[in-house]
């Protein structure tokens, strides 16, 4: 066995982002991914039938300085593009108005940027929130004002998948830090789809630098000896480890404690529905949020529409066919107003994917978090590590964090206390 392989459990962003930075200095990694594809929830799913569509309307923002980089390092961050560079159409869809909405502060300075009811009292506010001290619900803070409907809802749903009624203030705030920086609160969405346009790059960048992606590998269990990973037991397979090889786990939590039941990790998880559209769309892909509907979000491609319901827990469990019925009912103005042929009254062939556990539950209490460094040469990574908003961003510096815990470590018993996780301070 090579000396000083990096073993990599899951493929989805957390694990490319750490075989990334194993493979960067020429270090070897191997990944192994269960699926029969890289990607985990950030993919494109093609069905029979030929109606191929992403698994969710997953954006980034200029702020996600570390997510911008992993594109940049596989060649793909000139396929990611802002699709409303003036402003968020945001659809009221109980007044049927559509208006722009600027996700930066300093694009409120024009009176038609500015989100709907958003008065003087409301900036402080805001500042409260986003310098959050002392954890507590997001709409604590806020209160029943217009500028909770018309942008800090939709916002909180979007970044923590978590009702602002729960929603930590602390881990959205972390978030805003970040967006209030000029030019941070550009939105970018993959132009050809998740697949094309960041995994399939990264997964070729990994492969050209020698590492190994094998799927269809689920790990069964974790073979321990003396505080250190000694074997991984794979779905046909038992790939037993040199004296310097690392392990690098990143997976979700459930599947962390079914491998190391010791650990103290979160157990409770939000759900995100996501209904897709085939329907002739627009050449240019374009980005609408929705006010007063079930669905946050709708990104229009060119053969089909995916709409977003995120905290789903109030529908997730309902008929899929009568979700998808209620949705198009409600979107299709919005469509109409973007310049689609869309009548509530005439819906088109529909997909309805359900995550019962997309995220993990980001409430305003104290989550379970296993150290990062639980044995002396396995780390863990994803995003639900450390007290970021699970998003790309966070899952692409989990990885990058584990990669180095490792990396520094070597060599060295576990030293669980001094191992730092990843903080809220970590994503300036």
């Amino acid at each position: 066995m090579t000396s000083r392989r990096t073993h990599i459990v899951g493929a989805g962003i957390a694990g490319l982002s750490a075989a990334l930075a194993v493979t960067e200095d020429g270090g070897e990694a191997v990944l192994y991914e269960a699926a029969p594809h890289a990607g985990g929830r950030c993919r494109t799913l093609q069905p029979a039938g030929g109606f191929a569509h992403d698994n969710g309307t997953h954006v980034l923002f200029t702020a996600n300085g570390r997510a911008l980089s992993l594109l940049k390092t596989v060649g793909a961050r000139e396929r990611w593009f802002e699709p409303e560079p003036q402003g968020l159409p945001l659809y009221d869809a109980r007044a049927g108005q559509m208006r722009r909405v600027g996700l930066s502060p300093w694009s409120w300075l024009l009176p038609s940027r500015r989100p709907q009811g958003l008065a003087l009292a409301d900036l402080a506010r805001i500042l409260r929130l986003v310098f959050a001290s002392k954890e507590c619900p997001v709409a604590s803070i806020i209160g029943k004002r217009p500028i909770m409907d018309s942008l800090i809802e939709p916002l909180t749903v979007a970044v923590l998948n978590t009702p602002p009624s729960q929603a930590s203030a602390q881990r959205l705030a972390c978030a805003l830090r970040q967006l209030i920086r000029p030019g941070a609160g550009h939105l970018l969405v993959a132009r050809n789809g998740l697949s094309e346009d960041l995994i399939e790059p990264a997964v070729a960048t990994l492969r050209a630098r020698g590492a190994a992606v094998l799927t269809g590998q689920r790990l069964r269990m974790l073979l321990v000896a003396n505080g250190r990973v000694i074997g991984l037991a794979l779905s046909d397979r038992t790939v037993m480890l040199g004296p310097d090889d690392r392990v690098i786990l990143a997976l979700p939590p459930y599947e962390v404690e079914r491998l190391l039941p010791d650990l103290s990790v979160p157990t409770r998880f939000e759900p995100i529905v996501n209904v897709h559209y085939r329907m002739r769309g627009l050449e240019r892909p374009r980005f609408v949020g929705f006010t007063g509907a079930l669905a946050q979000w709708a990104l229009i491609r060119r053969d089909h529409v995916s709409v977003t319901v995120s905290a789903a827990d109030a529908v997730v469990d309902q008929d899929s066919a009568a979700v998808a019925a209620r949705i198009w009912r409600e979107i299709a103005p919005a469509l109409r107003a973007v310049g689609l042929e869309a009548s509530p009254d005439r819906q088109p062939e529909t997909r309805v994917v359900k995550e019962k556990r997309a995220t993990i539950r980001q409430a305003a209490e104290a989550l379970p978090q296993p150290p990062v460094r639980p044995l002396a040469n396995l780390a863990l990574a994803g995003d639900w590590i450390g007290s970021l908003p699970a998003t790309i961003e966070s899952a692409v510096m989990a990885g990058e964090h584990a990669a180095s815990v490792l990396h520094h470590a070597r060599g060295t018993r576990a030293t669980l206390s001094k191992d730092r996780a990843l903080k809220t301070e970590d994503a300036a």
